[in-house]
């Protein structure tokens, strides 16, 4: 006899209220048992989002992904790194200075506001302007910066159209930049209580690069520099730096099964949904 799963409908249903995947792998007899299942599940999860909202509003009143991004900044700043601010519009001539033409992938996701302006996919742009500048007062540089990053048609359990970037760099390391680099990821990684490994990947931007994974998911990039596109900003020393996502580190801080739940949102707060009866 053939069972049967919860329909579409239902799945994603359970999936916005959080439900363990392994709750909605489950098979039934009939319909009629699934469908009670289903009831006996949303009702207990609806339960549960509207606890974590009373939770919210009574004791933590701050969302994770601000409580891990205030640490972040913290440990950064206790290492004698500095923080910066920059501009969320760009130009389409710091995209190209990156090395992305018109043909890329990551060119199709930019979101343009005007003929030659765009809310920036990345931070890293703004970063080399900022470095190359402070870089005439004197060496090492040690900057980072936290700020919001768009790119159309990412949506999904991992990816988001609006998400913030924590990028690190320092440019002119005095010694072992590989070293310098492993030492500040721990350090980040340790201010998210996240355990993690890291692995070789390849960029389309940075060419040769790390990631840095929780389970399996990367939650940071990290690369080594000079490269090729460095001329194009000025810069002619060696450098270290590693962008991390702030959603994905409080997804799995937060025990969380999508990105959304802890993103900029008009439906999740702090991971739980709003529409809760």
């Amino acid at each position: 006899m053939t069972r049967t799963g919860f329909t579409e409908g239902q799945r994603q249903k359970l999936l916005e209220l959080g439900t363990d995947a392994s709750e909605m792998e489950r098979l039934f007899e009939d319909a009629s048992e699934r469908d009670e299942a289903f009831k006996t599940a949303s009702k207990k999860m609806s339960r549960k989002n509207r606890e974590s909202l009373e939770d919210f509003m009574n004791r933590r009143r701050k969302p994770l992904v601000r409580e891990l991004e205030e640490r972040i900044r913290g440990a950064l700043i206790s290492r004698g790194f500095s923080e910066v601010v920059t501009p969320i519009l760009i130009g389409g001539k710091e995209i190209e200075k990156m090395g992305i033409s018109r043909g890329d992938h990551l060119w199709r996701q930019i979101v343009w506001v005007g003929e030659d302006q765009c809310l920036r996919p990345m931070l890293a742009p703004n970063l080399y302007v900022i470095m190359e500048k402070l870089s005439a007062i004197g060496k090492p540089v040690r900057i980072f910066e936290v700020g919001q990053c768009f790119r159309r048609d990412t949506r999904g359990q991992l990816h988001l159209e609006e998400f913030t970037m924590m990028n690190m760099v320092e440019l002119a390391p005095p010694d072992d930049p590989k070293g310098r680099l492993l030492d500040y990821i721990e350090t980040v990684m340790k201010a998210a209580g996240l355990e993690y490994v890291i692995e070789p990947e390849s960029s389309e931007v940075y060419g040769e690069t790390c990631d840095v994974r929780v389970k399996g998911v990367e939650v940071a990039s990290a690369a080594i520099g000079p490269k090729q596109m460095d001329c194009n900003w000025g810069i002619s020393d060696v450098w270290l730096g590693v962008g991390f996502g702030l959603e994905r580190l409080a997804m799995f801080a937060g025990g969380h099964n999508s990105v959304a739940r802890v993103a900029r949102s008009l439906f999740y707060l702090d991971g739980s949904k709003l529409n809760v009866k």
